[in-house]
């Protein structure tokens, strides 16, 4: 088995857990591949002794694995996620980080990691992605965004209130006026969405859900709608242009250019435990239905 593993650069209370997976792997007779950054940052922590053996790709460049291993909190996982792009590799996330929503393993549990990750005892998920492609004037597609969280339309650096209108299929537009217009994915249910006061759906759920930041008005309420939708986005400012955002990864926009966001045609293949259940994360990482003492 070949497995590709990426991270992020503040590994320092588990370097040699790291270290110890890493050359576990290798005894067990599978081949690793790592992004170049973070071969780099653990080569350089570890004695320089780290890299010798070890392929590694930059992140520009889709991995040809077997499966992949983010290690890190959900920011690194959502990078991983990237790094595969469409190639379907299954990510497997050891968290490192805060929270690490996304991720399935930890270090505190390493025997869940050699027992069950790297023997091939999991299950996958298929986790939707969705697909914003920026129309400038001309109707030319000019630039594409991926996201496995949401996709975020924000004032940017001005002050100035947005007017969002978001054209759902045929259907008329519905106008939202306020600091901007989230479009989550199940997955970013649990995310910026919720910290809005968007609801928490199931990621087996196929739709999206349409949050509005700040909104001007009270009847300006989160909608959900099916993943099968094409929604247009149109925004209209004071100010010469808006932001959007992919999984927080920005883009700034002329307030002539427009959106369609659409499912996008492949998914990321989520690693989770077998028997884990959706509930579980929400009681776990959320502490939701937590009995009250």
């Amino acid at each position: 088995m070949r497995i590709a593993i990426n991270g992020n650069k503040h590994q320092e209370g588990h370097l040699e857990e790291i270290d110890r997976l890493v050359s576990h792997i290798i005894r067990e007779g599978h081949d690793v591949v790592m992004a170049e950054p973070f071969l780099n940052y653990l080569d350089n922590n570890l004695g320089g002794h780290f890299a010798a053996g070890i392929d590694y790709i930059p992140l520009t460049r889709r991995p040809q694995a077997d499966m992949a291993i983010s290690i890190g909190g959900d920011g690194a996982f959502l990078k991983t996620a990237r790094w595969v792009g469409n190639s379907e590799i299954p990510v497997a996330g050891i968290n490192t980080g805060h929270l690490g929503y996304l991720s399935a393993f930890t270090f505190e549990n390493a025997e869940e990691i050699y027992s069950h990750l790297l023997v091939g005892d999991f299950r996958v998920e298929n986790r939707s992605l969705l697909q914003a492609d920026i129309i400038k004037e001309a109707q030319e597609k000019t630039h594409r965004l991926i996201a496995l969280n949401e996709i975020a339309i924000t004032r940017g650096d001005n002050s100035a209130m947005l007017r969002i209108a978001a054209r759902i299929g045929n259907r008329s537009s519905l106008n939202y006026m306020g600091d901007g217009l989230i479009i989550s994915t199940p997955t970013g249910s649990t995310a910026y969405n919720l910290s809005v006061g968007g609801p928490v759906l199931d990621p087996e759920l196929a739709g999206w859900v349409l949050s509005p930041i700040a909104a001007h008005s009270l009847s300006m309420r989160p909608l959900v709608v099916k993943d099968s939708s094409v929604i247009e986005i149109n925004v209209e400012t004071r100010a010469d242009g808006y932001r959007v955002s992919a999984d927080g990864k920005p883009v700034s926009l002329h307030v002539s250019d427009r959106l369609e966001l659409r499912k996008a045609p492949y998914n990321v293949k989520l690693i989770q435990q077998t028997g884990h259940a959706f509930a579980d994360t929400l009681r776990d990482k959320l502490g939701m239905g937590t009995t009250l003492a």
